[in-house]
């Protein structure tokens, strides 16, 4: 992944994506504005095609509605796709027709999860704080069991912010999930509405960042100041297009950065069910 040169202006690029107050730093360089079907290419070679141990987590911000979750169905069915590397993604709502519609197996409980793309979706009648602690219980149970040597899976959490906030024990669970899970070959993805209130860990242990425009002025900082200045980058969450759900996606260590959008169909993603291994043991 390569950014373009400052003075060099991005091929189909709009006006309104330059502003005279851009940035206040003469070095900073605007971002080039490249569709998903041209840039997940490059970026599934250096997110993906690494040795487990080198493989950096993700983490994606957004409001509710801006794409987020499309957004990372997209690169969890196109990883499967690529290597049939198998993904856990982590779901807590009640119902939501986007999941159901993926395709991939539904797992309720542990002794359903298997080598493949899953949903581990643990569903109760429950309300409250009683609704709250059976998914304590049962994400714990997850992650328990899938701290192994050579798990080589990715695990993805629709709403991270609401998983840490279960319990303190699973809090801490998960913030040593960010710090050493690769060591035993798990890579992260995790969503969350806002930036602020996660543990700061989800944004020092991650090398990639993807995130929407904010609906909240108050939080165009923060949101900013995951990439850089906030002078240089909160223009660049001004330029996006929320018709079209773009996003900017940026990596800490090259600070190669992309505006980009999903513009491919995200179709059910057929999985056989025989022949999968049970990929955690009790």
């Amino acid at each position: 992944m390569t950014v373009q040169p400052e003075d060099v202006e991005p091929e189909g690029a709009r006006a309104r994506s330059t502003p005279a107050h851009w940035a206040a730093d003469p070095n900073f360089t605007q971002p080039e504005r490249v569709p998903w079907s041209e840039l997940s290419e490059d970026f599934m070679q250096a997110w993906a095609d690494k040795p487990w141990n080198r493989r950096e987590h993700l983490e994606i911000v957004g409001p509710s509605g801006s794409g987020k979750t499309y957004f990372m169905e997209t690169l969890l069915q196109e990883r499967y796709a690529r290597a049939k590397t198998g993904a856990i993604m982590v779901c807590t709502k009640v119902d939501d027709e986007v999941f159901r519609d993926m395709g991939w197996p539904i797992a309720h409980s542990l002794d359903e999860i298997r080598d493949s793309n899953m949903l581990f979706w643990p569903r109760t009648s429950l309300k409250g704080t009683a609704r709250q602690a059976f998914h304590e219980a049962r994400i714990r149970s997850l992650l328990d069991n899938l701290w192994q040597p050579e798990a080589n899976t990715i695990l993805a959490f629709d709403e991270i912010g609401y998983v840490e906030s279960l319990s303190g024990e699973l809090r801490a669970l998960v913030q040593m999930y960010w710090r050493e899970a690769r060591s035993v070959h798990i890579q992260l993805v995790a969503m969350k509405q806002r930036p602020q209130g996660a543990l700061r860990d989800m944004h020092s242990e991650t090398y990639w960042t993807a995130a929407f425009a904010p609906n909240d002025r108050s939080d165009l900082e923060r949101f900013a100041e995951l990439f850089g200045h906030r002078r240089d980058w909160m223009p660049v969450f001004d330029s996006l297009d929320s018709e079209r759900h773009e996003f900017i996606i940026r990596h800490a260590k090259s600070k190669d950065a992309y505006i980009s959008w999903v513009d491919v169909p995200l179709t059910p993603q057929k999985i056989p069910k025989k022949g999968l291994r049970a990929l955690v043991s009790r």
